[in-house]
């Protein structure tokens, strides 16, 4: 049986940053191998941020940096695309780009709120980023989708309008919409271990429709290596891989990348 084919969830990390704004020539693949070993690691995928002021060739970089790297770990090459406005516009552009997403083995959807939308009142903005959600499951572009619904809860705290941070405050109609779009589109689902870790209400809930609906699901950690080397921190994904346990999922419920973006 190889690598692929045998792998549970305590064995992979879907969301790896090498550093928050990674520079050419300056990508620290090296520690981040080191770093997931350590933690047992078999599997990871790098998720460096794709944003409109972006140097897409640190995707290419990378690339060849997998490639010359001496370690059984298998590391898939992603990148954390935010969508722009709600409609999922986005800094990606698959004519412009084809090069480098000819190198990548899928893109990952990390959607958060604008300015535009956190105007707005309360149920405005959750309407908005259940919309922008909506349309991010559409898109062909992306094959797995990191912290759906975290950001929009985080932001609705942050702005005082909620008291703690919940799924609770998200209709049930939009959680059910978003867990059935995800299984017919067969995206993959991120389960987000900070948020078991905090913990967020209601999250366990969230996560059991996505088991019950077999929709595909992964667990990340949100390492930024670089800062969080220099924080003396290391973030792991075992608060989600319990979680997971905990409703009586397993490896027949994990998602992996298939054929690249396209």
């Amino acid at each position: 049986m190889n690598l692929i084919e045998d792998l549970d969830f305590h064995q992979i990390d879907f969301h790896i940053h090498t550093a928050e704004s990674p520079s050419r020539g300056a990508i620290a693949l090296d520690e981040v191998i080191q770093t997931a070993s350590k933690k047992g690691l078999r599997c990871i995928g790098l998720t460096d941020h794709w944003k409109p002021e972006t140097d897409p060739l640190i995707f290419s970089e990378e690339r060849e940096l997998i490639e010359r790297a001496n370690t059984e770990l298998k590391i898939f090459l992603s990148a954390e695309v935010s969508p722009l406005n709600i409609q999922g516009d986005t800094a990606v552009d698959p004519k412009v780009h084809r090069d480098i997403l000819e190198k990548m083995d899928y893109l990952s959807a990390g959607p958060h709120q604008h300015e535009e939308t956190l105007s707005k009142g309360k149920a405005e903005i959750i309407a908005r980023s259940h919309t922008m959600l909506m349309n991010i499951l559409k898109d062909d572009l992306f094959g797995y989708v990191l912290h759906p619904w975290v950001t929009v809860i985080s932001d609705l705290f942050s702005r005082g309008h909620i008291q703690l941070p919940s799924f609770e405050e998200i209709p049930e109609k939009y959680l059910d919409e978003f867990v059935e779009a995800a299984a017919f589109y067969k995206k993959g689902i991120e389960i987000y271990s900070p948020v078991v870790e905090v913990p967020v209400e209601g999250y366990d809930w969230f996560v059991k429709k996505l088991l019950k609906a077999g929709v595909k699901i992964g667990v990340g950690s949100d390492t930024h290596q670089k800062e969080d080397n220099e924080r003396g921190i290391s973030k792991t994904t075992q608060a989600a891989v319990r979680l997971i346990k905990s409703f009586g999922g397993d490896r027949s419920s994990l998602w992996l990348p298939e054929d690249g973006w396209t």
